[in-house]
């Protein structure tokens, strides 16, 4: 189903998408990221600069286009607004996630 290309990063992004349960604006989901990063929440290794709109992540950006490529999640343009939610794909890929994580606990 993934390729090997796919990275755990990729997979972190998919399972923050999958708490919004909804369409998350761009801008939105490169602050979430970042403040799940400095906050030590989630184990990435993004760059982030200071833009006009927020922090901006060239390499978080790069892997969400990987993602929108393997049809896991879908971006959409509203104007000058841009938004990004799982697909039916990347809903299964998470829940597969979840399963996995819980045998493995138990």
């Amino acid at each position: 189903m993934i390729n090997k290309d796919f990275e755990l990063k990729q997979l972190t992004i998919l399972q923050v998408l999958s708490r919004y349960n909804a369409t998350v604006n761009l801008l939105d989901l490169h602050k979430v990221i970042y403040v799940l990063q400095n906050k030590g929440l989630v184990k990435l290794k993004y760059d982030f600069i200071n833009y006009s709109f927020g922090p901006y992540s060239k390499e978080l950006e790069e892997d969400l286009n990987t993602l929108a490529r393997l049809g896991l999640i879908a971006v959409e343009r509203d104007g000058r607004s841009m938004s990004v939610s799982l697909t039916k794909k990347g809903k299964e890929v998470v829940i597969s996630l979840n399963d996995l994580s819980n045998s493995i606990r138990h």
